[in-house]
C-alpha cells in the first residue's frame, strides 16, 4: 500500500470581507436594523440618529476622491482591512456564489418592461399600476381613481395594464379573481376549450355549483363539466402569491439625482443612517483597565467597531462611485428622456473603476434613486447585451419568450419586429436566429398567435 499525500488550496474569506460583502448588498432601509445589531452586540458602539445629516454630493464629472475622510478617530490603533483583503474580495473564484439574489414584484415586473418598448409617458403608467396592487397583485383600484386627466386617459391606462397582464407572473394587475382565472384558463387551454367557456359564459352557475344546468345548456356531458370544473379549480388565485410587497411600499432611495439647468447632480441619501461612535466610557475603562480579561475583552471590541467603520465607509464610497459613474454612462437618459436610456453591463462599469463585477452586482442590489422620473431601480440600467458570445443562448430565448407572452394578441410581432426590439435592447441577432430561438420555444409563428375572430 502506497500513501499518497495531496496538496489542496482552500480560499479563506477573512471576517473583515466578510462583514464588507454583507455591508455592500444591503438595502438602505436594512442597513439601519444591521447597525442596531451590532450596537446590540458590542458594548463599544454607540448609535447617533441626527435629525438632519450633511450629504455627499457630486456633479458626474467630479472626482470622488477625499470625499469620504474619517472623522472617528479615536487614537486607537485597530486592524484595518489590508491590500491583499481586497484583493481577494475580487477575486472570483469564490465571490459569485456568495448571495443569492432575491427580487420583489416590483424590480420583477420592472426588469420586463425595460426589455419592452413603452414610451416615457406608459412606463409611468406602468409604475402607477404597479405600485397601486394589493397583496395579492389584483389592481382593484377603478383605473377612473388612478388616471391622471392632463396626462392620459383611461383608454391609455388600459392598454398598459393589457400588456402589463401578460408579463410573468402572468395575470398580474388584473382587477379581480374572476379576470385572474379567465387570463389563466385562455394560457394554459385556449379561448376554445371547454374551460374558458364556461367561465365566460356560465360563472353565475359555476359559483352555485349548478353543474347539471351548465351541461345542458351547452348540450354536453355532465362528467365533461366536472373535468373542466376539477381543471378550473387547480388554477391559481393569487398573481403575487411568491412575492413580498413591503419592499415595494417602503423603498429607500440611496440617491437623489437632481437635474438643474442641464446640469446632473448626484446627491447621496444618508441622512436616516445613525452616525458610529465610540462609547466614550468603555474607551476610559480600557485606557485605564489592569485586569488583563477586562482589557482584551474591551480590545477586541474596539477593534471589531473601528473595522466596522472603515467597512461602512467602503460601502459608501463604492456605492456612490457606481451611482455616479451610472449617471455619467445614462446622461442622455436623465436630460432627454427614456428613450435615450443605454443597456450597461457590471463590466463596463467594474472596468471604469477598477473593481470586479461582482462588487458592481452587490452595491446596485436592490437599490433606488430619486429622480424627476420618480424612484428607479438601479438594475433598470443594465441589460443583456449579445455579441461576442456575451450571453447564452438561453438568456435570449428567456427574454424573447417574455416579448411574446406581452404582445397584443390581435396584432402579434413578426419575426423582423422582434429582431427590432431586442435590438433596442443592445442585442443584435439576425432573423434567422430569432427564428431558430422561437422554434426551439415551441412559439408558433406571428400569423398562428393571432386571436381568432
Amino acid at each position: 500500500m502506497r500513501l499518497e499525500i495531496t496538496q489542496t488550496q482552500k480560499q479563506i474569506i477573512s471576517p473583515v470581507i466578510m462583514q464588507t460583502l454583507e455591508l455592500l448588498q444591503i438595502p438602505a432601509i436594512e442597513l439601519t436594523e444591521k447597525l442596531e445589531e451590532e450596537a446590540e452586540a458590542n458594548p463599544i458602539l454607540e448609535l447617533e440618529y441626527p435629525a438632519g445629516k450633511g450629504e455627499e454630493s457630486a456633479g458626474v464629472d467630479e472626482e470622488v476622491e477625499n470625499t469620504f475622510q474619517d472623522s472617528s478617530d479615536n487614537g486607537y490603533d485597530a486592524p484595518s482591512p489590508k491590500k491583499n483583503d481586497f484583493r481577494d474580495y475580487n477575486n472570483k473564484s469564490y465571490i459569485e456564489n456568495m448571495s443569492v439574489e432575491t427580487v420583489n414584484i416590483y424590480d420583477h415586473l420592472m426588469e420586463q418592461i425595460q426589455f419592452l418598448i413603452f414610451t416615457p409617458l406608459e412606463i409611468e403608467i406602468a409604475g402607477i399600476i404597479i405600485t397601486s396592487l394589493d397583496d395579492r397583485g389584483f389592481l382593484s383600484i377603478p383605473p377612473e381613481t388612478l388616471t391622471i386627466p392632463d396626462k392620459f386617459t383611461v383608454e391609455e391606462f388600459e392598454s398598459v395594464r393589457q400588456r402589463i397582464l401578460r408579463l410573468d407572473p402572468l395575470g398580474i394587475a388584473a382587477k379581480d379573481l374572476y379576470e385572474y382565472l379567465l387570463i389563466q384558463i385562455e394560457e394554459r387551454y385556449g379561448k376554445r376549450s371547454l374551460e374558458y367557456r364556461i367561465m365566460l359564459r356560465y360563472v353565475d352557475l359555476l359559483e352555485k355549483k349548478m353543474y347539471s344546468k351548465i351541461a345542458k345548456k351547452m348540450n354536453i356531458k355532465f362528467d365533461d363539466v366536472v373535468a373542466a370544473v376539477e381543471s378550473i379549480k387547480k388554477l391559481n388565485v393569487s398573481p403575487a402569491l411568491e412575492f413580498s410587497r413591503d419592499t415595494v411600499r417602503y423603498v429607500v432611495p440611496d440617491a437623489r439625482v437632481e437635474v438643474k439647468e442641464n446640469k446632473i447632480q448626484v446627491v447621496l441619501n444618508d441622512e436616516y443612517i445613525p452616525n458610529i461612535k465610540l462609547n466614550k466610557y468603555y474607551l476610559d475603562i480600557y485606557t485605564s483597565a489592569k485586569d488583563r480579561t477586562t482589557k482584551g475583552f474591551l480590545k477586541e471590541n474596539i477593534d471589531r467597531a473601528k473595522i466596522l467603520i472603515e467597512n461602512l465607509k467602503s460601502r459608501k464610497e463604492i456605492i456612490f462611485k457606481v451611482i455616479l459613474k451610472i449617471v455619467e454612462k445614462q446622461r442622455d437618459f436623465f436630460l432627454k428622456g427614456v428613450q435615450y436610456q443605454v443597456p450597461l453591463k457590471l463590466k463596463d462599469i467594474a472596468d471604469e473603476l477598477n473593481i470586479h463585477e461582482s462588487t458592481v452586482s452587490r452595491a446596485i442590489k436592490e437599490k433606488y434613486i430619486q429622480t424627476d422620473r420618480g424612484i428607479i431601480c438601479l438594475k433598470q440600467f443594465f441589460s443583456t447585451q449579445v455579441g461576442n458570445d456575451d450571453v447564452s443562448s438561453k438568456s435570449i430565448k428567456e427574454i424573447l419568450k417574455k416579448i411574446v407572452e406581452a404582445e397584443d394578441k390581435d396584432s402579434p410581432l413578426s419575426d423582423d419586429k422582434i429582431v427590432r426590439l431586442l435590438k433596442n435592447r443592445g442585442m443584435n441577432l439576425s432573423r434567422r436566429t430569432v427564428a431558430k430561438y422561437r422554434s426551439e420555444l415551441n412559439i408558433p409563428a406571428a400569423f398562428l398567435r393571432r386571436n381568432p375572430l
